[in-house]
């Protein structure tokens, strides 16, 4: 297990395609849960069965979806890579330590893909899965889901900006800026009666 488990470690941390699929569907959950949550307080929504039951339904699909989609196009990828490679050595290499790793590879990438937009969903929730155990309201819930909202933007802008070694502020201030036209966009349709 240990081997298996350091491998995929080592997946997330050196494969780019990991941090890319890490980052973009972080960012996905991230936004796709704001534009519920501020649909929700903008309706007037304080079900907090509702609020939830929305937000969770969203993450099991993002997950499910980031999971199989990912899996998939990473599998045939990979898959028709190693054929190749196969034909070229002309021998097979099933059972081998090479076809081993791409399972490995492709199995880490789909739960990245997978997990981090649910994730990230959850955390986003945590103001309202904890709503019985500290005094405050179902208001006061949408504010901190939309101050947990923009943290994770700037913290998604903080690690592209690192990655990109260019300004860290600024990377995380274009990731903001995301989340606040998500939020203008939905506050622009409410007051226009379109939704």
């Amino acid at each position: 297990m240990e081997p298996i488990f350091s491998e995929v470690m080592r997946v997330f941390r050196k494969d780019d395609i990991a941090r890319r699929y890490f980052i973009m569907n972080s960012f996905d959950g991230a936004l796709t849960i704001l534009g519920i949550i501020v649909a929700l307080y903008l309706s007037g929504t304080t079900s907090v069965k509702v609020i939830i039951v929305s937000c969770v339904g969203a993450a099991i699909a993002m997950g499910v979806s980031g999971l199989w989609g990912a899996y998939s196009a990473e599998y045939a990828e990979r898959l028709r890579k190693f054929k190749e490679l196969e034909r070229h050595m002309m021998k097979k290499l099933n059972g081998t330590d090479l076809e081993r790793r791409m399972k490995i590879i492709t199995v880490t990438l789909a739960l990245v893909d997978g997990l981090s937009p649910a994730a990230i969903s959850l955390i986003i929730l945590l103001p309202f899965l904890m709503l019985g155990y500290f005094s405050y309201g179902v208001m006061d819930a949408y504010h901190m889901s939309i101050g947990i909202v923009d943290l994770i933007l700037l913290g998604l802008g903080v690690i592209v900006g690192a990655i990109a070694k260019e300004s860290v502020a600024y990377s995380a201030a274009k990731m903001l800026l995301a989340g606040i036209i998500v939020a203008a966009i939905s506050v622009t349709l409410d007051s226009m009666k379109v939704i």
